[in-house]
């Protein structure tokens, strides 16, 4: 099977983090036998990508041979809807669905725009992906959508003893971290409930310091998560949030708003869980997590979403839509 693959996001030296799940993916259903194609239209650079795509793509699929199209975010799944010859696929991220909030966790008026377009190429798409039970309510009115987290590289995100992370990463020995794993600048993430967080932990007397860890490779990621002590995760939206997968997989407590699959993810690891999103409750979870000084049992509970028992189900997907176009 031959797949071209169209994203708007693909790590690259310059953004070694930008769609790491989307490559942790291709990678795995190409150890599947799966032949991938790679066309990344660089939307972040113009919005005018995308409509150069439109009228693009269906050649692109035609000159590489694709028996299928899977285009992953609702912006990439509308550029890829000219392609008619073979099945499209289109997988959904989370704020293509949800929204993207503001500082107060009011969704915006231009991601409703956003939304719009998701909703219109989720119509069109033959199969359709979603991270969370969450984001397949949002387009009841699709009959053929199934939901699958992204998975977790287990080999990659493998617990490394504290002290020789830290080392490695030439942070400090001593104190408690608290790792905030995305851009402080991003108003979705809630960098302002893990700053307050931080200041009540220290009012207790803890010896803690937040760190926010973003746009670095997925090694040291993964370092960073043997090197802290908890995973803050306050977020007003998520779909199904890679950090916290990569997390439960190197043994990192999470603490976590109510937001997209973390319940389900955290149900049964412990120390962590699922936290009100405000300072007081927020920071007793944390403490509690704190004052356990353990790791989490988090790795066998996140197993079953190791990358290739994900790809399988993906190929599974792509295998129904290959079907129902060409029926036997």
């Amino acid at each position: 099977m031959k797949v071209l693959v169209v994203t708007n996001m693909y790590p690259s030296a310059a953004r070694p983090h930008w769609g790491a799940f989307v490559r942790s993916q291709v990678e795995s259903l190409a150890a599947l036998g799966v032949e991938n194609e790679i066309c990344e239209i660089e939307g972040w650079k113009s919005v005018a990508r995308y409509a150069h795509a439109l009228r693009a793509l269906p050649v692109l699929a035609h000159r590489a041979g694709a028996d299928l199209v899977h285009a992953h975010h609702g912006l990439a799944g509308a550029a890829a809807a000219g392609v008619r010859a073979v099945p499209l696929v289109v997988s959904f991220c989370g704020d293509d669905l949800l929204g993207r909030p503001d500082e107060q966790g009011r969704v915006t008026s231009r991601s409703r725009w956003l939304v719009n377009v998701s909703r219109l190429a989720a119509r069109r798409a033959d199969s359709v992906i979603v991270n969370t039970e969450e984001m397949r309510r949002r387009i009841p009115e699709v009959p053929d959508v199934e939901v699958i987290p992204d998975g977790v590289d287990l080999a990659r995100f493998a617990p490394v003893p504290r002290e020789e992370a830290r080392a490695r990463l030439g942070w400090p020995a001593d104190g408690q971290v608290l790792l905030f794993a995305g851009p402080p600048d991003e108003p979705r993430r809630n960098w302002p409930l893990a700053q307050a967080v931080e200041a009540r932990l220290k009012a207790r007397g803890l010896p803690v310091r937040l760190v926010a860890f973003h746009g670095r490779p997925q090694e040291e990621l993964a370092l960073a998560m043997s090197a802290a002590d908890v995973l803050l995760l306050p977020s007003f939206h998520e779909g199904s949030p890679s950090v916290v997968k990569e997390a439960l997989a190197a043994g990192l407590p999470v603490v976590a708003a109510p937001v997209g699959d973390c319940a389900e993810r955290l149900a049964g690891v412990t120390p962590g869980g699922v936290a009100a999103r405000e300072p007081a409750a927020f920071a007793a979870a944390v403490e509690q997590v704190l004052r356990a000084g353990t790791r989490s049992n988090g790795r066998e509970q996140v197993a079953p979403l190791e990358l290739s028992a994900v790809a399988r189900r993906v190929l599974g997907v792509y295998e129904r839509a290959l079907r129902q176009r060409r029926p036997e």
